[in-house]
């Protein structure tokens, strides 16, 4: 059973009721040229969301092509609307995770797709909360966060109770950048993305680390995109940082190497000598297969990597579906 983890989609319901009630929610629908796009509070219009990423049966007829059973869908962060005033952010999550199990739940083929939940990170009592309703009341699987909240960390001492909320129910936590850090030197060549998403999911790694929150909850389950972004290929730096930097060591209680074994990684490094030393590093049953679709920087054919990282033929199932299966439940 061939399952991607790593597929985005926004229920055209969402932007219905925005468009109805944009008080409500403090996020207006713009229309161009384009496609429609959202502004988000004060923050400038989204990029037009793509049709693809509003519809599931090309999408569906895409999966059947390529011989996928199983697609896990979540937002695209970039709505994730974490400047919203907390009421409103729990508004809008809520709004996104009841219109996408709505979805999941009419659509032809409903063992076809699964979903995560979005949920108010600016609170983080508030995204306990709605992570609890997610999963329990809604059937989500687990939650998306962003690799930051507007520049606050993934260790910021407010999100504890979702931290906690996430471990007791055993609900994975995929990790996915946008907000990235540095983007005022990103503008030029599609950098933000090329650069700035893996970049940004090292930082949001490297903060669970030296921060303590993996300590402090060793049975979360936490998935890092694309590959892990340059975790893999720093760790020997941040390891060597271990010892020689006191800082490092103030709150973190084991070495990185330890924690670059504990998440779960998807892959989407695009190059099958990557792939293979992402596998030798953390071994096969860390490793998920995800394409990142809609997006053209994804993988359109992301279970051919996968067979050409010549794994034994155990291994191989495990990272094209088993590992995905045994960690959302399916």
């Amino acid at each position: 059973m061939l399952i991607d983890v790593h597929g985005h989609f926004v229920p055209p319901a969402v932007l219905a009721a925005v468009e109805a009630d944009p008080e409500r929610y403090g996020i207006s629908l713009e229309r161009d040229e384009q496609g429609p796009r959202l502004r988000i509070g004060g923050e400038p219009p989204t990029r037009p969301l793509l049709p693809a990423l509003r519809e599931l049966e090309q999408r569906q007829q895409r999966l059947e092509a390529q011989g996928i059973r199983h697609q896990v869908l979540f937002t695209w962060l970039d709505i994730a609307g974490y400047s919203l005033p907390a009421e409103q952010g729990a508004r809008w999550s809520r709004l996104q995770n009841e219109s996408l199990a709505a979805s999941l739940r009419e659509h032809r083929d409903p063992a076809r797709f699964s979903g995560l939940a979005t949920v108010p990170l600016q609170d983080g009592a508030r995204a306990a909360n709605e992570l609890e309703y997610a999963v329990s009341r809604l059937g989500m699987k687990g939650a998306v966060i962003a690799s930051n909240i507007h520049g606050r960390t993934l260790d910021d001492p407010g999100l504890e109770p979702f931290w906690q909320q996430a471990e007791a129910l055993g609900a994975p936590v995929l990790i996915h950048p946008v907000y990235v850090a540095g983007q005022e030197r990103m503008r030029a060549y599609f950098l933000s993305n090329l650069v700035g998403n893996p970049l940004d999911t090292t930082l949001a790694a490297a903060c669970l680390m030296f921060g303590g929150v993996i300590d402090r909850h060793p049975e979360l389950q936490v998935i890092l995109v694309h590959g892990g972004g340059c975790l893999p290929y720093v760790i020997g730096r941040l390891h060597w940082g271990y010892q020689v930097s006191a800082e490092t060591r103030r709150v973190a209680r084991k070495m990185p190497e330890e924690y670059l074994h504990w998440f779960h990684y998807d892959t989407l490094v695009y190059k099958v000598s990557l792939l293979r030393y992402l596998l030798q590093e953390v071994g096969a049953g860390r490793v998920l297969m995800g394409s990142d679709y809609p997006f053209d920087i994804g993988d359109p054919e992301p279970a051919k990597i996968v067979r050409a990282a010549g794994l034994p033929p155990a291994e191989t199932d495990r990272v094209l579906g088993g590992n995905a299966r045994a960690l959302f439940h399916f």
